[in-house]
């Protein structure tokens, strides 16, 4: 069969760009022929599968007519079209059969708006109140114009269901390659890993720091994005913060291994694969109590969920790992345990047969 898959750019080390290289390797493994359509190309800087799939340019390469450039082109003998992210989700109206692998509906369209609105500048809030001007409609026709809609957690598919008013199929988990994580000692520091965006609440992390009662302890935190000065501004208030930057996959799974515990505090985050990627490493997750979260945490068990995240709320769940060490490696044994179930070799498959399906 021959597979058509349509992303917005490729680079960087997101989720989005993971779960495109492993889908698109794994299908390619099956015989079936995959090419990938994208208009912008960071060679530099992304995933080295990216290296042996066959990749498309789409012009005119400048971001902001990113949506017009998926909206418009239509490709021709493909058996199927895979979409994810906006503005790649457009390509639906003019190509079929399509497979929508929905991460989330826009969520500056959605259910972001008010907190992109309120936490952003002047211009910012320009750019919100533009594309939900020109696009909001076409994002909606382009969702009913999908021949499949595949939401990736039961947070979604709600969504799914309260915004684009369709029925979806059945929940297609992202997943992690579990072999690759590895277990340690549980150390001195507490480890956050996390894009840097205003949603992602870093800053309520850093300032938890205030109320650890052991000030041996270390706040580790990997990431890169938008917010970056403005949370290096921050730590620099904290003797115990360290912001890392990004690292590389092998260093990744090193932190992972050595820390006494995760921390991540996304507002109601989409899926929450960075708990698995902690619970692979054999550590626990305080985590927030609100979307994907609440499935890749079980509460009490392989990590803690909070409501309402506050600083102090956060601290007091470092401080009860801090002085029950033996707790936290019965959590992160539990929390091992339930990430075996998301290791890819189980989902791939699955997400084969939906498309075969679609064809």
């Amino acid at each position: 069969m021959k597979i058509a898959i349509f992303i917005p750019y490729i680079g960087g080390l997101g989720g989005h760009q993971r779960v495109i290289v492993k889908l698109a390797t794994y299908l390619e493994s099956k015989k079936h022929k995959v090419e990938l359509f994208t208009q912008r190309h960071n060679k530099e800087n992304s995933i080295p599968g990216f290296k042996n799939l066959k990749i498309n340019i789409l012009k005119p390469s400048q971001k902001i007519f990113a949506p017009f450039v998926f909206l418009f082109k239509k490709i021709k003998n493909f058996d199927v079209v895979v979409v994810g992210a906006f503005p790649a989700t457009l390509s639906t109206i003019r190509n079929k059969p399509s497979f929508y692998i929905c991460y989330t509906p826009k969520r500056d369209f959605y259910d972001l708006k008010k907190f992109a609105l309120k936490n952003s500048s002047f211009f910012g809030k320009l750019k919100i109140f533009l594309k939900n001007l020109f696009f909001k409609k076409i994002d909606f026709i382009a969702a009913q114009k999908a021949t499949v809609i595949s939401p990736i957690s039961k947070t979604i598919q709600k969504r799914t269901q309260k915004y684009y008013k369709r029925k979806t199929t059945g929940i297609i988990y992202p997943g992690i390659d579990f072999n690759s994580y590895k277990t340690g000692k549980y150390g001195d520091y507490l480890l956050c890993v996390s894009r840097f965006l205003p949603a992602k609440r870093v800053d309520l992390v850093i300032k938890a720091m205030d109320f650890v009662k052991n000030k041996k302890i270390k706040l580790y935190i990997v990431g890169e994005g938008p917010e970056e000065k403005k949370l290096k501004k921050l730590s620099k208030k904290y003797k115990d913060v360290r912001l890392i930057g990004e690292v590389s996959d092998k260093e990744l799974i090193r932190l992972y291994s050595k820390c006494l515990a995760g921390i991540y505090m996304p507002f109601n985050e989409d899926w929450g694969l960075v708990p698995l990627e902690f619970g692979a490493s054999g550590k626990p997750t305080i985590g927030a109590n609100e979307g994907g979260l609440r499935e890749t945490i079980v509460d009490k068990k392989t990590g803690f969920l909070i409501s309402n995240p506050t600083p102090e709320k956060i601290s007091n769940k470092i401080n009860y790992f801090v002085q029950d060490k033996k707790r936290a490696r019965k959590m992160g044994e539990e929390a091992r345990k339930r990430a075996k179930n998301f290791d890819w070799k189980n989902l791939l498959p699955e997400w084969e047969k939906l498309i075969l399906k679609v064809h």
